[in-house]
């Protein structure tokens, strides 16, 4: 299922009596969504992410602006007719109830819809029909009915979407008695067994410990790609959302700073922001200067530029991968500390012109690094140039 947001807004009026502004939550979001792929929303805490995605649920409605799944608007629809599943960070699963039941509960009050037929041979009009007959109108159209699952339908999906999340073996258990990781699977498998349109999951790994949460994701991706259901992530973990995501979407204060392949967005940041949201350890940054054709980092040069950019002051980021250590390097920085980390080694150094403390570099574990003052050079598709007063990305 296709979804598109059009100019999506969210304002949340203030308290003008009070001095307090009104908050625009989400600003003009205007994104589409591929069917099939997993998209994560990525940005800090305050920046719009699981408002978007309240709104795309039906839980939030939008100030201004429009949602399509498909062909279909479904900006004011409620909730249970967008078709969607949603999956809380804290599962929301019903701590009286056996496994069984939650993922059974959705299911209750769901109708399928299906052709009409006849239940016993009948007479219209002159014209017989055999039962089981489709039931058609005056166009020729068949009549469509709704109805309530039957208990052995139910069972049936239960147990098949339980498989699917491995969570076969539970389901006779209470929620209190499975490890977070698997509570989350049970939330999962609720939102899949009513076959939804949409899935969406809004911080659903924040709960878990670091093992868990890497097993979790892993499965998630697996889920995705087998059922083939359009699924908007929520996180602020960077890691998480370039592990799993088709296309990530970066996030600012409710406005879209960049979209793109996650890898395309680490190694193309749009701006300042972007590139310092993305990347562990986190991108260093200098106070520079162009001159000549030359950048210029506390008066050493660090590259000869290979466009034209005119001579002003800059703000240069290096990935910490981006620096080589070589003996006739032209650029200095004072290495404090060394870690070794098995094939490669994180170095700690400082720099007059750093915008923070340290500078982190990782280098090969075949470098010899002792701390003192260190050569290095930079790579030049790691280092990227950034208006000194906008942020936005130059070269």
């Amino acid at each position: 299922m296709e979804i598109r947001l059009k100019n999506l807004t969210k304002v949340f009026p203030g308290n003008p009596k009070k001095g307090i502004k009104d908050t625009i939550a989400v600003n003009n979001l205007d994104i589409t969504i591929p069917d099939g792929k997993l998209i994560g929303l990525l940005g800090p805490s305050g920046c719009g992410k699981s408002t978007t995605l309240y709104m795309i649920a039906g839980l939030q409605e939008p100030t201004s602006g429009e949602i399509w799944f498909g062909d279909e608007e479904v900006t004011r629809l409620s909730p249970d007719k967008r078709g969607i599943g949603l999956v809380f960070q804290n599962y929301a699963l019903y701590p009286h109830m056996t496994i069984y039941k939650n993922v059974a509960f959705p299911l209750t009050n769901l109708r399928v819809e299906e052709d009409k037929v006849y239940a016993k041979d009948t007479v219209i009009d002159g014209v017989e029909h055999k039962a089981g007959e489709v039931v058609l109108d005056a166009d020729g159209l068949p009549v469509k009915v709704k109805r309530k699952l039957t208990v052995e339908e139910i069972d049936a999906i239960v147990r098949k979407t339980a498989e699917l999340v491995q969570i076969q073996d539970y389901l006779e258990r209470k929620p209190s008695q499975l490890s977070g990781g698997q509570q989350q699977r049970v939330a999962i498998a609720r939102a899949l067994a009513k076959s939804p349109r949409v899935l969406l999951l809004d911080e659903p790994l924040s709960n878990l410990d670091a093992r868990l949460r890497l097993q979790t994701r892993e499965e998630i991706r697996r889920l995705q790609q087998r059922t083939g259901v359009t699924t908007i992530f929520v996180t602020h973990d960077q890691e998480e959302a370039m592990s799993i995501s088709d296309e990530i979407v970066v996030m600012k204060l409710g406005v879209e700073q960049q979209r793109a392949h996650p890898q395309e967005i680490y190694n193309n940041p749009a701006n300042k922001f972007v590139a310092n949201f993305l990347g562990t350890p986190p991108i260093n940054f200098f106070k520079g200067e162009v001159k000549g054709g030359e950048l210029y980092v506390g008066g050493e040069l660090v590259l000869k530029l290979t466009k034209k950019v005119a001579d002003q002051e800059v703000t240069v980021g290096i990935r910490p991968e981006g620096f080589e250590v070589v003996k006739d390097g032209t650029f200095h920085l004072k290495c404090t500390q060394i870690e070794t980390m098995g094939r490669d080694i994180s170095v700690i150094a400082s720099h007059p012109e750093s915008e923070r403390p340290s500078v982190k570099i990782i280098i090969d574990a075949d470098n010899d690094v002792k701390p003192g003052l260190i050569a290095v050079k930079v790579k030049p598709h790691k280092c990227f140039l950034f208006d000194k007063e906008t942020e936005e990305r130059i070269l």
